[in-house]
């Protein structure tokens, strides 16, 4: 009898202090109860493909701690993908599973969906939201330096995604500049705190761009299976290869859009676009005729395009999902189905400065393709024509 009081008692003070229990006989007996939860957003006009590489930077950052034996309780919490600008048709929350292979993302990094953490308590208490701002004069003095300091001025976070159930006991202003990692330094603030956000996870760097932790990080991004299928039956279907490497096709990133306004000195019109595809192909000796396009261009960009190509006697492709798949994995799952697509290609052409064109660079290292076939850009019909960057994978 006393035995059993004293479970009784033990569970009331546990549910009190919002613990969670589970049964010991499962097979497993997942808690969070002992782990401290990092959140984090990021501005919201900013694209699914720069919110890939801010989840980089702190998927490293935690990766990095626990390699060094510190913080070994913390875990990384990845926001949902919710109303995104650049989205036409996908308005409803989708998880990270939906995009990616969620065991490869945590065999790199301690992360969890929001979903697996807001299963566990019905209503969620971040001790403390931090709104980075950024700094008016990042190079004071001429020289960039690492630094953060609580501000006095108003910052304004409304977020959440979608969900009226999340609260914070407390908001705190601060200017930033310096690398992620400085935002442990944050943390130790209120040591006691179990729930941290981030607002604004854009601003702070990469601690290792490039090296080998990056690539790392970059490497257990795969995509979700599913995906994955999508675009090689496509391939094999339209280019008859069968293999993640293929010699059938070219591939091209046309980005439009707010490219042709806020970046017109960077892309080309139309009829420069077929005189540099036409270039590429008969410059390096290309055996096909075959193009797929990935773009955001209007659809009578789009038809002028194939019109100028299809003169020159090229066949030209584009991905177009049907009404399920565009229900099931929305405006995210279609644009990484192109990557993959153009990722395999015999020789890929990008718009510079494109976040979408970077992460099909990257794709294209991993898969180890020549840097002569990755690092292309389309130039403007006159002026100046900076070559790209070439960043090499590193084992």
């Amino acid at each position: 009898m006393v035995l059993i009081s004293f479970f009784v008692m033990h569970l009331l003070f546990a549910a009190a202090q919002d613990i969670d229990y589970c049964d010991v006989s499962a097979k497993s007996c997942d808690t969070l109860a002992d782990k401290k939860l990092i959140f984090y957003d990021v501005n919201p006009p900013e694209g699914f493909n720069l919110r890939r590489d801010v989840y980089m930077r702190f998927a490293v950052m935690l990766a990095e701690a626990h390699k060094r034996g510190k913080r070994a309780n913390y875990q990384l919490v990845l926001p949902p993908w919710y109303h995104l600008y650049h989205w036409k048709t996908t308005r409803d929350q989708k998880d990270w599973g939906s995009f990616f292979d969620l065991d490869s993302l945590k065999s790199y990094a301690p992360v969890l969906e929001m979903h697996e953490v807001m299963t566990k308590t019905p209503k969620l208490s971040i001790d403390r939201l931090y709104v980075l701002q950024n700094y008016e004069d990042a190079f004071e003095g001429g020289v960039f330096k690492e630094k953060w300091e609580l501000s006095n001025s108003d910052c304004y976070y409304d977020g959440f995604w979608g969900y009226n159930n999340i609260t914070v006991k407390e908001k705190i202003c601060v200017r930033f500049q310096g690398k992620v990692s400085k935002l442990w330094e944050l943390t130790t603030l209120h040591p006691s705190d179990t729930k941290i956000m981030f607002a604004h996870g854009e601003i702070p760097l990469h601690d290792t761009y490039g090296t080998k932790s990056y690539w790392d990080c970059r490497k257990s991004m795969k995509f979700n299976k599913n995906l994955v299928d999508m675009a090689t039956k496509y391939v094999s279907e339209n280019f008859k290869c069968n293999s993640e490497k293929c010699n059938t096709y070219l591939s091209i990133h046309w980005r439009r859009q707010d490219f042709l306004y806020g970046r017109k000195d960077l892309v080309p019109s139309v009829k420069g676009t077929v005189k540099q595809i036409d270039e590429a192909l008969k410059k390096n000796k290309l055996k096909t005729e075959k193009i797929f396009i990935a773009t955001d261009a209007s659809d009578s960009e789009i038809k002028n395009l194939i019109k100028e190509l299809k003169a020159l006697m090229y066949e030209v492709f584009l991905y177009v999902p049907s009404r399920s798949e565009l229900a099931i994995y929305g405006d995210g799952g279609v644009a990484i189905v192109e990557q993959i697509i153009c990722a395999r290609s015999l020789f890929f052409i990008g718009t510079h400065e494109s976040t979408f064109s970077f992460r099909i660079q990257e794709e294209r290292e991993i898969l180890g393709f020549d840097s002569e076939s990755t690092f292309n850009r389309f130039c403007p019909d006159s002026g100046a024509c900076e070559k790209p960057s070439k960043w090499r994978v590193v084992q």
